[in-house]
């Protein structure tokens, strides 16, 4: 079971959706705005853009139905706890940049990601893809320890940002929903030795560059032998991500989407 990975990603407001969604949206997948939004002047836009900079974003504009796939609504409660968690995410890389964060952009973005998560949902259940309460409280508790947190203060870190247990209970359902789909569509994903120790060379580049940012000494890095399961699971995931991204895209296609944003 690979759920801490998602569930602490949705801590951080980065679900494994959301990362194959990003970026991927092809002009047919482009949100349509809502006339209101349409007829918003650009000053009425940076208004609302300097109120959500210094707090949280502005939700007042956000409809009712956000989406619609395949007839079943995504509503403005299911969008608004992960649109917050990422507009979070989004500020705090912000002040490290500098660049204020683009709330109109991240609205559409996170539809999108609702949207690829819904389709790929429906197509799960199609399949039958169950998943049980058991596997449910088995992926919260890996998820607690994997971020050396108990269950309960992994729920309230999950509570502050905006996801109460039933959310997060039914968000990691679905989560493990399209885990099976994947699996069921292309199978056990296979790892070899070049893979591993491409990803090694990686995170030992990228261990070298945050050494140097933070003005810092180089730190040795373990032997790839001590790493070679977490380097393992880490090209997994990143196979299990492309590949969702991939069936995401093929499923969008297909389905009838209409977003109001």
């Amino acid at each position: 079971m690979r759920t801490n990975r998602w569930l602490l990603g949705l801590a951080m407001s980065v679900s494994v959706v959301a990362l194959a969604a990003c970026g991927n949206q092809g002009d047919e997948a482009k949100p349509k705005e809502s006339s209101a939004a349409a007829e918003q002047s650009p000053g009425a836009d940076s208004a609302q853009d300097q109120q959500g900079q210094q707090g949280k974003p502005n939700t007042k504009d956000i409809p009712k139905v956000v989406a619609e796939v395949n007839g079943e609504k995504i509503l403005k409660d299911d969008f608004v706890p992960l649109f917050e968690t990422q507009y979070q995410q989004m500020q705090m890389q912000a002040q490290q940049s500098g660049q204020p964060v683009d709330e109109k952009g991240l609205k559409k973005q996170t539809a999108e990601n609702l949207v690829s998560t819904e389709v790929l949902v429906q197509e799960a259940d199609k399949r039958k893809i169950d998943v049980s309460d058991k596997d449910i409280d088995k992926g919260l508790n890996e998820s607690a320890k994997s971020g050396q947190m108990s269950e309960k203060d992994f729920l309230k870190a999950m509570k502050d940002q905006g996801m109460d247990e039933e959310n997060v209970r039914s968000e990691l359902k679905n989560q493990l929903k399209i885990e099976g789909l994947v699996e069921d569509e292309y199978g056990e994903f296979e790892v070899t030795g070049e893979e591993i120790g491409q990803a090694y060379e990686q995170a030992k580049s990228q261990q070298e560059q945050m050494a140097q940012q933070a003005g810092q000494g180089q730190q040795e890095m373990p032997p790839i032998e001590d790493m070679r399961p977490q380097l393992k699971e880490q090209v997994k995931q990143q196979k299990s991500q492309e590949a969702t991204q991939k069936f995401a895209k093929k499923l969008r296609k297909q389905a009838d989407v209409t977003i109001h944003l």
